[in-house]
């Protein structure tokens, strides 16, 4: 019985830790006025077709999702200048293969995009006007004074994400929108749901590839 309540506690005091740290996570992101939730799904390929058995098995690894978020990482950078993001690994739902067996559902990611100013638009960069070039070639064009320069930022940050092979062309491989600042806590905690345990912040979050703050060597 003994035993059992010290794990009890152990467990108590850890979900508090795991709140603390998703809590402490928000707020850094707070910081940098996140404006933009996308979800990215990795199930076709870049024309939007069945992939073969080879290349699907790559999105169970994560090491191999990880080179997609730093390939759109440096595309958003290089389109609208010095954004800040947040990237999440979540898997979709277990499920049983042929022999019965229960596996890991493959990778999909959340990202939290920052602020684009209206410069970045107004004064595209090389990269972004290459982007929108090309979308004219393929008789898709975007005509900010019609829509307005905040729904042009959606749609050029879906094009430039697109861009990464493992999302692609399908309608269904990428979900994203504006979220209204008073309910970011609640999506970007969304976004952490399946962190239960401590080490699971390792697993899910994409340090390398997000704007969290990161201490240097001389602090603790």
């Amino acid at each position: 019985m003994l035993c059992n309540s010290i794990k009890y506690a152990e467990k108590v005091e850890e979900s508090k830790q795991v709140g603390r740290v998703k809590n402490l996570l928000a707020n850094q992101a707070t910081e940098f006025i996140p404006t933009y939730y996308a979800v990215l799904y990795y199930g076709k390929s870049y024309e939007g077709k069945l992939l073969k058995p080879s290349e699907y098995r790559k999105r169970w690894n994560r090491e191999e999702v990880l080179k997609t978020h730093n390939f759109i990482s440096k595309k958003l950078r290089d389109c609208f200048g010095a954004v800040h993001f947040q990237w999440f690994l979540n898997r979709h739902s277990q499920y049983e293969d042929n022999e019965g067996n229960c596996k890991k559902g493959s990778f999909h990611s959340d990202l939290y995009i920052g602020e684009i100013s209206n410069a970045s638009i107004e004064q595209p960069s090389n990269a972004l006007l290459t982007l929108m070039f090309s979308a004219h070639q393929r008789g898709y064009s975007i005509n900010i004074e019609e829509i307005g320069i905040d729904q042009a930022k959606i749609l050029l940050l879906e094009m430039c994400i697109r861009q990464a092979k493992w999302v692609g062309v399908h309608k269904n491989s990428l979900f994203i929108e504006e979220v209204p600042i008073e309910e970011f806590h609640q999506t970007f905690h969304y976004g952490m749901k399946d962190i239960t345990e401590l080490d699971h912040f390792n697993s899910i979050v994409d340090w390398k590839n997000s704007s969290f703050y990161k201490p240097t060597n001389g602090e603790n």
